[in-house]
């Protein structure tokens, strides 16, 4: 196909990523589809649908990214469309939260230097309406799509002028195993004061009662 793109897709165990990886194999494009070394084994079916497989962890040292892309691009030559979607919910207050993820930008860091060597391709960004609003014991996840969305906007500014782009898409509420236990970090107050206005949402959040 001459329009057959060549798509990395972080994250691609299951939720968005996953379905994106099964959408464009549809659409007859290639896909490597990558998870950490946990999850791997849950890419077994896409790849039986004819997906390539990599383990990559977003939050490993950029050392170990630049390794990971130079084993992606020698799979098909290039990459058309990177995907930045790995993530997962973080609760705590603010001042409890000791954890950034700066994953996504990263593997900005390791793909960008071979799509600019071509002159094209796309980067994209999963966002989420989080951005936009401010939720009590999720400070930091908020504030991680906040940066998401600037970071794409200014990203595109700095690559139009060399052919690339990149795009950010910010989704409302749906149902995926984001929540599901094994998919976030698990909350435990640290701070008393905090503890009745986080573990309430917290309790929301796991699907409790709050009677």
């Amino acid at each position: 196909m001459s329009d057959q793109l060549v798509w990395l897709i972080t994250g691609t165990s299951s939720g968005l990523g996953r379905l994106l990886t099964l959408e464009a194999l549809k659409r007859g494009d290639k896909v490597i589809a990558t998870s950490r070394a946990r999850s791997i084994h849950k890419l077994d079916n896409l790849k039986h649908q004819g997906a390539d497989v990599l383990e990559l962890e977003v939050t490993a040292p950029l050392e170990e990214l630049h390794e990971v892309a130079k084993q992606a691009i020698a799979i098909y030559g290039r990459v058309d469309v990177l995907v930045n979607n790995a993530g997962y919910y973080c609760p705590g207050a603010l001042e409890e939260t000791t954890t950034n993820v700066f994953g996504g930008l990263n593997i900005i860091r390791a793909f960008l230097p071979y799509m600019r060597a071509r002159k094209t391709g796309t980067v994209v960004w999963l966002g989420s309406i989080a951005g936009w609003i401010s939720l009590a014991n999720a400070g930091l996840y908020n504030a991680s799509k906040a940066a998401t969305r600037s970071l794409s906007m200014v990203l595109d500014a700095e690559l139009v002028p060399i052919g690339l782009r990149s795009m950010v898409f910010e989704f409302g509420f749906f149902r995926t195993e984001f929540l599901n236990a094994e998919k976030r970090m698990a909350y435990v107050s640290r701070i008393a004061d905090y503890k009745e206005v986080c573990g309430a949402v917290e309790a929301v959040v796991q699907g409790k009662s709050l009677s």
